[in-house]
């Protein structure tokens, strides 16, 4: 499938909208938007709401999708917005954590709806059923939503792996016959780009939870509506992972602040807490045996999702 000029024009207007947003974002001086970067071995406060670029761009490509009757984009689009919001309303006045979990379950019901309750998945086969694919969609945009919220601990992992995932899932499903999330994935990979720059260490602007949710939400809706979601819990796997610990070892979901640190920062340094209650993460394992600055563990949590965005194109042993 050749890229027709109307998915063209949308990705270049994603891009420039997201561009200036989070540039704009960067400027921000107000106290109440700042946070500081707590892994630094000096103080410096960064802007908290570079997310919402994701929320903007996104909000533009939905418009456009309607006016091209792409009901798949439209509903990538809505899900992406709706939960993104619920992330902003957190950074801005704060949830109860129950609410912040659970409420992207009910914007993922938009998605068995525009695809009339049919889905395919790799190495599983045709799943016809609307409740079927209702909680499958809940599934996954509700996990992802909150695994990647887990691991937004440190510069640059979430929006650089958001675009691992989506460009290889994208470039399997088109592998496998669905021309359809080629456009898709183009404009998701350009829409999230200017934040992965800005996020990139040292960070210019923090994704915010309206930035981990967004960018959750897309992955999980991205996963369901085109046909990736074999591919995608793959190249997922350390957020999966990383989530599974976190709840397992603080015994349920429960706010960060109520949780005893995983990590201790000396001077830039980064090191395991060993103290009794301290749940356990995957940046914690990746210094269990060294410490290691910011800048290593994202390198070696980065190398994580480049094997598994790997290993998930083993599935084209399938599709071709």
């Amino acid at each position: 499938m050749i890229i027709n000029d109307d998915y063209v024009l949308i990705a270049i207007i994603s891009f420039i909208v997201s561009l200036i947003t989070v540039y704009l974002i960067s400027r921000l001086r107000n106290p109440r938007l700042l946070a500081p970067d707590a892994h630094k071995p000096y103080r410096v406060l960064v802007p908290k709401i570079g997310g919402v670029a994701i929320l903007i761009a996104m909000g533009a490509v939905t418009i456009m999708a309607y006016l091209i009757n792409d009901t798949r984009l439209v509903a990538l689009g809505l899900v992406t917005l709706t939960v993104g919001l619920i992330g902003l309303a957190d950074d801005l006045k704060g949830l109860p954590v129950s609410v912040r979990v659970f409420l992207p379950l009910v914007p993922a019901l938009i998605i068995p709806v525009v695809v009339h309750g049919y889905i395919y998945i790799l190495l599983i086969g045709h799943v016809h059923n609307f409740f079927v694919v209702a909680f499958l969609s809940m599934l996954a945009v509700t996990v992802m939503a909150n695994a990647v919220n887990m691991l937004d601990v440190m510069n640059g992992i979430v929006p650089v792996s958001t675009l691992m995932i989506l460009t290889v899932s994208g470039a399997i499903s088109y592998m496998a016959g669905f021309g359809y999330a080629l456009p898709a994935t183009l404009i998701l990979v350009l829409t999230v780009l200017p934040l992965a720059v800005f996020n990139w260490y040292p960070a210019k602007v923090f994704n915010g939870n309206v930035g981990s949710y967004a960018l959750g939400a897309m992955m999980g809706a991205f996963m369901v509506l085109y046909n990736a979601g074999t591919q995608g819990v793959i190249s997922a796997l350390p957020y999966i992972i990383n989530g599974f610990l976190i709840v397992i070892t603080a015994r349920g979901f429960r706010p960060r602040e109520t949780l005893k640190r995983p990590v201790i920062v000396n001077d830039g340094v980064i090191h395991a807490n060993r103290t009794p209650g301290s749940p356990t993460t995957l940046v914690k394992l990746i210094v269990m045996k060294k410490p290691k600055t910011e800048r290593e563990i994202v390198r070696d949590i980065l190398l994580l999702f480049l094997v598994t965005s790997i290993a998930s194109l083993s599935l084209l042993v399938v599709v071709i």
